[in-house]
Parts: structure tokens; sequence; C-alpha cells
């Protein structure tokens, strides 16, 4: 079952959320996480989108408190990966005394790990700033509606990029797994009919490969309304070759100014 649209309105941005588990299974299986959330200024807006491992055990949690963190904290570069004790530790607690059998707990000792996309917006100067580790991602994407182009694809650019082994944050520190040689920073301004696009890694490879081959999906992208036009969505990507995995979409836009006025 595909999730219902969750709109945000963050002052002067316009925020939009869909997501999905993969074919076949329950929503509780569903790994990946989002979190919107304005800050103490009405002109700033933070975002978040985690995939977490289906590999490793407790994903799901560790992918909702590394977007949580993030959206509510200030930290927008690598330093947000140093400061990750704190659910670090609330993972822990939350798992522990669990009843599991020897190989599930096993699992759990190792950790969990997710991919990590979360960006930062200021509506005053219309900058953007985004950090990310693994392969979730952001798509800025300008032009007039039907004349979209896409501008910056952060953190990877083409879909051949798309492994299945990329470094990913894990919600145990370890002295082999340090995370910061593997933080990306990004930057960007964000023009009046402008949209900038958070991915999970399923979704984000087919939309820059459709954009490869000339077959740009905005248009469709920009036209969801419902958790009816999301499935429709998703089931192209899969009828396309795309593969079977949780698929997770913010769409975030400025608000105009006669939108801003009418609330």
């Amino acid at each position: 079952m595909i999730d219902a649209l969750h709109p945000v309105s963050a002052a002067l941005f316009s925020v939009e959320a869909f997501s999905c588990q993969k074919a076949g299974n329950a929503r509780s299986e569903y790994e990946d996480a989002w979190a919107i959330r304005g800050s103490d200024s009405p002109t700033r807006c933070r975002v978040a989108v985690a995939d977490g491992a289906t590999e490793s055990s407790f994903s799901a949690l560790w992918a909702a408190l590394l977007v949580e963190r993030f959206v509510r904290g200030r930290a927008h570069g690598p330093e947000f990966f140093n400061r990750l004790g704190a659910i670090r530790r609330l993972w822990r607690r939350k798992i522990r005394g669990r009843p599991l059998p020897w190989y599930a707990a096993e699992k759990a000792r190792r950790g969990a790990y997710a991919a990590f996309v979360g960006a930062s917006l200021n509506a005053v100067n219309r900058g953007w700033r985004a950090v990310a580790i693994g392969d979730c991602c952001l798509l800025h994407v300008t032009g007039a509606p039907l004349k979209r182009e896409l501008v910056k694809a952060f953190p990877l650019t083409r879909s051949e990029e798309f492994g299945s082994s990329p470094f990913l944050v894990g919600s145990m520190s370890k002295g082999d797994d340090d995370p910061l040689p593997h933080v990306r920073v990004c930057e960007g301004v964000l023009e009046p009919d402008d949209i900038l696009l958070f991915a999970s890694d399923a979704l984000a490879a087919w939309l820059l490969r459709r954009t490869e081959r000339g077959e740009p999906a905005w248009e469709a992208v920009e036209g969801l309304r419902t958790q009816e036009d999301f499935e429709a969505l998703v089931a192209q990507a899969r009828d396309d070759g795309t593969r079977n995995d949780d698929m997770t979409l913010l769409r975030l836009s400025r608000r105009a100014a006669r939108e801003r006025g009418a609330n």
C-alpha cells in the first residue's frame, strides 16, 4: 500500500512528502525515513531523507533517528556526523532487551546503517546547503513548468553511479568506520520557480536515468497530488526496470507571495 501525501508548510516553503514500501511488503517493513521542520525563524526550513539498509538490523529505527536529529538541530555540514552520540545511545536503548533469536541478536550487535541526505534552506537569500552520505539524493530542478531542467544532482550525478554497496552511516561508532571522509556537501540558490526533490536511491536513480535518455519525468513529479498519483509513478518506475525497493520523495518549493498572503 502506498502511503498518503503529507503536505507540510514551513513558513515560506511548501514541502510535500510521498513514500511507499517494497512491493509485496507490509507497511511496517518500510525502512526509509523522512522529516521536515521549520526552525525558530519563519524564513528557514530543514528537511532530510534516510534509507535504512535492509541487510542491517533495526535500520528503520536508525533512519528515523537520523532524520529527526538533523531537522531538530542546527548543523548543516560534516559536523552533523560528529554529533550522533545521543541518537546512537537512544538506538541501543530502544533495541535492548528485545527478544531475538541468536542470529538476529548477533546481527543487531553489528549495528544498523543508512544512507542520508539533509538540507537547510534560507528564504532570505534563497540559499540551500545540503550534506549527504551514501546514495539518497537531492535534485535541483529549474525552469518554468513544462520546461523543467535539472540544475544539479547531489551527491550522485549519474544513474550509473548507483551501486550495491555505498558507504553508509552507522548506529555504532567504530574506529575503522569513520563517516567523515565520505561526507559530501553542496550549496545552491533556489529561484522562484525552482523545486528541490529529495529521493531515496531507487527513485533517484530512475529520475536521473529518465533525464539521461531525454525523457525527463519532472512534469509527472510536479503533478503529484494524491497517493494514487504517486502509486502510478512508482509503478511506472518499476515497470521501467527499477528494482523493488522502498521509495521516498520530498518535493520542496518556495511559496508564492500571493499564497503566503492568503494564509
